[in-house]
């Protein structure tokens, strides 16, 4: 399990792109001496980007003889199409990657795939992480590591409040674009559903993903909506969104959607390598 690997750094727009830069030119780079330096940033920061490359699925750690970093084929992508993040689909993808391995970024998983409150303070999210964590993993994590975990969750996905903020205070996290979680009042908190439910792109390559990595091409609308790493989880979307996008998904994609009386069926026709979707709408994008 990954529990405050992240250094209390959240995601800054830069560093993905700063990263697959050096580690293009030099495989072992985050082994050499002075690459928090080439990075322009502190040590700690260093092991932060590090942390947020590998947990968003942009590198992977390969090891041989030694240990080395490459990207990976959806960092290649990235790298190539979209390095600075502007585009919703690339940053949807990130959330997604981060929020379905709950082995490198557990919090993350918890929160968007088991937690189920949509009202909340930060201290019910900490007591019900501990809990969770408690009844769930083999191995005791501190209270500190939880806080900080939670802390960092938070500032990732917030819109930043700029009154009284310092310089570092300001800069954004791309997740706030995804409109995911809202502070209502000064301690209440609510998740949001995504801020483009019609952005069917990314959805359609998020059901890819699920499907290969589940080995299944059919779903019911329940499990959309309530199943971990499906869209009810991972954007907030409820059961008349999600219905309202599929009706319109099978007009564009190979989906087919039953209505019976009992169960809503979603089936997978010619289900496509999400890579090469993914490629796919980048290349369709760049010829715009």
């Amino acid at each position: 399990m990954g529990f405050a690997q992240h250094q209390s750094f959240y995601l800054r727009p830069q560093w993905l792109n700063k990263g697959m830069d050096e580690i293009q030119k030099d495989s072992r780079f985050f082994y050499q001496e002075d690459h928090f330096e080439r990075l322009g940033i502190g040590k700690n920061m260093a092991k932060s980007v590090r942390y947020w490359m590998n947990a968003t699925k942009v590198m992977k750690d390969v090891k041989t003889t030694t240990t080395e970093q490459h990207l990976t084929h959806f960092g290649s992508l990235v790298h190539t199409y979209d390095p600075y993040l502007q585009k919703t689909f690339t940053v949807g993808l990130l959330h997604y990657f981060l929020t379905t391995d709950e082995s490198i970024a557990t919090t993350w998983y918890w929160f968007f795939n088991i937690f189920k409150e949509d009202v909340f303070d930060r201290q019910t999210v900490m007591l019900a992480l501990e809990k969770w964590v408690g009844e769930t993993q083999e191995k005791a994590v501190s209270t500190n590591s939880l806080k900080r975990d939670i802390d960092c969750l938070f500032l990732t996905y917030l819109n930043k409040n700029f009154e009284n903020a310092t310089p570092e205070d300001v800069i954004r996290s791309p997740f706030e674009e995804l409109g995911l979680l809202m502070q209502t009042i000064r301690t209440s908190y609510t998740k949001m559903p995504l801020v483009d439910a019609t952005h069917y792109d990314l959805l359609y390559a998020a059901l890819l993903i699920y499907a290969q990595k589940h080995h299944t091409n059919e779903l019911s609308i329940s499990d959309l909506v309530n199943e971990p790493e499906l869209w009810g989880k991972i954007f907030n979307l409820n059961r008349s969104t999600i219905v309202e996008a599929i009706e319109e998904m099978q007009k564009r994609y190979p989906i087919v959607f039953t209505r019976t009386n009992r169960l809503d069926i979603v089936r997978l026709k010619n289900v496509i390598e999400p890579l090469d979707f993914i490629e796919q709408y980048y290349k369709k994008e760049a010829a715009k």
